[in-house]
C-alpha cells in the first residue's frame, strides 16, 4: 500500500486500520479518534466504553484486546492501550509526507473543497439603521457574516451575501425633524465629516432635545405621560412632527421623499467607507423601504388558506399555538399596515424564488432568538420545507466597562473611531518594539508605515473578535487586543511574518518538495506542530458546521505558538543554520506549511497578512 500523500488519505488509512480491528470483534466500524491527555500515551486513541457495553466486558479488556489487534504498518508505529483507551503512535515520516506534500502542493486551499455536494448559501448580515453610524455591536455583525461567509466558500459552497438595510420608520424621521430644526441645510461635507457621522449626531441631539422638551413638560405640571417613550408617542412636539413626517413620507410626499433620499445617501456612503475598511463586501443590497410591504399578500393569501384569521377588530393574527408558542401574534394591523414580521416573511419568500438557496442564514444578535424561531416556524406553514433551510446565527452583546451602549444617548463605541484608535496603538507598539525595530520603521515610506499599521489594527480588532464563541458576550480591550506577545491577532501576524523571513534567509521562498527530508523531521516540537497541521481541515469543516469562526481562530494561535516554540524548545530546532541539509530541508517545509496554513486561517478571519512585520 502506497504512504498516504493527503491528509484525508492518512485519515482514511487511521479510520480503516480501527475500523478493520473493530469489525473483527462484530463490532460498528466507526471510530472517533482524539489526541490523549498524556502525550505519552500516543497520538491519537479513543475509547472502548461503548464496545464493552455490546461485548458484556470490561472496557480495559476490550481496549487490550484491539490494540493487539491493530498491526504496525507504513503510517502506524504501534498501538496500545492505557486502561479502558486504544492509543496509537503515528510515524512521523508517513504524518510529514501527508501533510507537508498536500501543502506544498495546494497551497492556501489544502484544507479547502471539502464538500461534495456544494450548496447555495445565502448569509444576511449587517443590517443597519441609516440613522448612525456603525458601532461596536455592528462591528461584531460585521465580522461574524464575513467569516463565516469565507469559511463556508472555502470548504466549496456558492456564498452570496446581502445587506437589508433599515432606512425607513420612526427612527429616520426623527433624524430628519433634527435635520430640519437644527441642521441649517448643512451638508456631510460642509462639516468636514463623514454622513453617516452628520446623521448620528442629529439623532443623538433629537433625544437630548426630546428629553429637555419631556422635562420641561413634566415641570409645567403635565401628567399622564411620565414614560420618555409614552410622552414621545401622546403630547409631545417633536414626538408629533416625527410622526406627521413619517405619514408623509409613507404617503409619498415628494418633499419629505426628496430630504430622506439625501440624508440617506450620505449615510451609506459613510457605511461604504466602514465597509471598506473593515474588509466587507456584499454581493447585494436590499432596502426596508422597498420590502416592507412584501409580506402583505402572503397574510392574505394565508387568510384565504386558514393559516391565519381575522381578528375582531380586523387585524390578521396567528393562533401560535399553531407554531408550538402561546398567544397569537398580529401580521396586519386593524388598518391593514404590516409589521416587522410580514416584511421578514415578504423578503424571506422573496429570495427563496429569485435565488432558491439551500440555505438562508441571519446573522443577528441574540436579542433576537424569539423573532426568529416564529419566523422560520411561519415560513414552514406558509411554504413547506422553508423552516429547515432557515438559519439564525445568533451572537451575544460587547460589554463595555461603563455598561450597555445606547445609540441614542450618543454612548456607543463608533466603529471608525474604534478602528482610527487601533491603528493608532498598532503604531506605538510597532515603533517601540526595539531600537532596530524603530530604526527601520522611522526609514519606511509613509505609505508602507500606514498599510503595516492598518493591518495590524485590523488583525488586532478581527482575532479579539474571535477569542469568543459567537453566543459569548465579552468586555472589549482594545490595548489588550494590539499586545504582540498575547492570543492576539498581531501575534499570528508576526509568527506568519516569521515564516517567510525564515525562507528569505534560507533563500528557499521558492522551495522544491522533498519528501525524504520532510520524513527527517523526529522530534516531539516538530510532531506537535504537525499535529496541528493535520488537525486544521477539520477544525475548518467543524467551524464551518457550527457557524462558528472562533475555532478557526484557536486553530491559528495553536499553530503560531508551537510553531514558535521550536526555538523555545530545549532540543533546540535550527533551520536556517541546521548543518545536516536534509533536516533543513525538512524544517523549511515545515515553516512553509506553518506560514501557507496561518495564511489561510487569518484569511478566513477576513485578517490580511504581512511579509515584515
Amino acid at each position: 500500500m502506497p504512504l498516504p500523500s493527503t491528509v484525508h488519505e492518512l485519515w482514511h488509512h487511521l479510520d480503516t486500520v480501527a475500523g478493520d480491528a473493530l469489525a473483527s470483534l462484530g463490532l460498528d466500524r466507526a471510530v472517533s479518534f482524539a489526541a490523549p491527555p498524556d502525550p505519552a500515551m500516543g497520538d491519537l486513541g479513543f475509547p472502548c466504553f461503548p464496545y464493552a457495553k455490546v461485548l458484556r466486558r470490561a472496557p480495559a479488556q476490550v481496549a487490550a484486546e484491539l490494540a493487539g489487534r491493530i498491526a504496525a504498518d507504513e503510517v502506524v508505529a504501534e498501538a496500545g492501550a492505557t486502561g479502558p483507551y486504544v492509543n496509537l503512535r503515528i510515524r512521523v515520516p508517513a504524518l510529514a509526507r501527508a501533510v507537508l506534500g498536500q501543502v506544498h502542493r495546494q497551497g492556501e486551499r489544502w484544507a479547502g473543497d471539502q464538500v461534495p455536494t456544494p450548496e447555495t448559501i445565502l448569509i444576511e448580515y449587517s443590517s443597519p439603521n441609516t440613522n448612525k453610524p456603525l458601532h461596536l455591536g455592528h462591528v461584531r455583525n460585521n465580522l461574524l457574516g464575513l467569516a463565516v461567509s469565507r469559511l463556508l466558500a472555502y470548504l466549496g459552497h456558492d456564498v452570496r451575501t446581502v445587506n437589508l438595510v433599515n432606512d425607513r420608520g420612526i427612527h429616520i424621521s426623527k433624524t430628519m425633524v433634527a435635520y430640519r430644526r437644527w441642521g441649517g441645510d448643512a451638508t456631510p461635507a460642509d462639516a468636514g465629516i463623514k454622513g453617516d457621522h452628520f446623521v448620528g449626531a442629529l439623532y443623538v441631539r433629537f433625544d437630548r432635545e426630546l428629553k429637555a422638551e419631556h422635562e420641561a413638560w413634566k415641570a409645567a405640571g403635565g401628567a399622564g405621560a411620565d414614560d420618555e417613550d409614552e410622552f414621545f408617542n401622546g403630547p409631545s412636539q417633536l414626538g408629533g412632527e416625527a410622526r406627521e413626517l413619517l405619514r408623509r413620507w409613507e404617503a409619498g410626499d415628494p418633499e419629505v421623499l426628496d430630504l430622506w433620499r439625501r440624508m440617506n445617501g450620505w449615510v451609506l456612503e459613510g457605511f461604504r467607507r466602514t465597509y471598506d475598511r473593515m474588509g466587507c463586501r456584499f454581493d447585494a443590497f436590499q432596502y426596508e423601504s422597498e420590502t416592507y410591504q412584501l409580506g402583505k399578500a402572503v397574510v392574505l393569501e394565508g387568510l384565504d388558506t386558514g393559516i391565519f384569521r381575522r381578528r375582531e377588530d380586523g387585524a390578521a393574527v396567528l393562533d401560535l399555538a399553531r407554531v408550538g408558542f402561546e398567544g397569537e401574534k398580529v401580521l396586519l394591523r386593524a388598518d391593514g399596515t404590516s409589521v416587522y414580521m410580514t416584511q421578514d416573511i415578504g423578503t424571506a419568500l422573496m429570495r427563496f424564488r429569485d435565488l432558491d438557496p439551500d440555505r438562508l442564514i441571519y446573522v443577528v444578535g441574540d436579542e433576537q432568538l424569539y423573532h426568529f424561531q416564529l419566523l422560520f416556524r411561519i415560513l414552514g406553514l406558509v411554504r413547506e420545507g422553508l423552516a429547515e433551510r432557515c438559519a439564525h446565527l445568533a451572537y451575544g452583546m460587547i460589554r463595555l466597562p461603563e455598561g450597555r451602549m445606547k445609540s441614542r444617548e450618543g454612548t456607543v463605541v463608533d466603529a471608525d473611531e474604534l478602528m482610527e484608535e487601533l491603528h493608532r496603538l498598532a503604531r506605538e507598539e510597532i515603533a517601540t518594539r526595539s531600537e532596530a525595530g524603530k530604526a527601520h520603521y522611522d526609514g519606511m515610506e509613509e505609505g508602507e508605515r500606514f498599510l503595516r499599521a492598518e493591518r495590524i489594527a485590523q488583525a488586532a480588532l478581527k482575532f479579539h473578535m474571535f477569542r469568543f464563541t459567537p453566543r459569548k458576550s465579552f468586555e472589549y480591550n482594545p490595548r489588550e487586543s494590539i499586545d504582540f506577545n498575547g492570543q492576539t491577532g498581531p501575534y499570528c501576524l508576526y509568527t506568519y511574518a516569521r515564516t517567510r523571513s525564515i525562507l528569505r534567509k534560507a533563500g528557499a521562498v521558492e522551495l522544491p518538495w522533498d519528501g525524504d527530508a520532510a520524513a527527517t523531521l523526529s522530534s516531539t516540537a516538530e510532531r506537535t506542530v504537525l499535529w496541528d497541521l493535520v488537525a486544521f481541515p477539520r477544525v475548518v469543516r467543524d467551524a464551518a458546521a457550527a457557524l462558528d469562526p472562533s475555532r478557526v481562530a484557536d486553530s491559528a494561535f495553536g499553530l503560531a505558538r508551537d510553531f514558535n516554540l521550536l526555538f523555545a524548545d530545549r532540543e533546540g530546532h535550527p533551520i536556517v543554520t541546521c548543518p545536516d541539509p536534509a533536516l533543513r530541508q525538512g524544517r523549511l517545509l515545515l515553516a512553509h506549511a506553518t506560514g501557507v496554513t496561518l495564511r489561510a486561517a487569518l484569511g478566513l478571519l477576513g485578517i490580511e497578512t504581512l511579509e515584515e512585520m
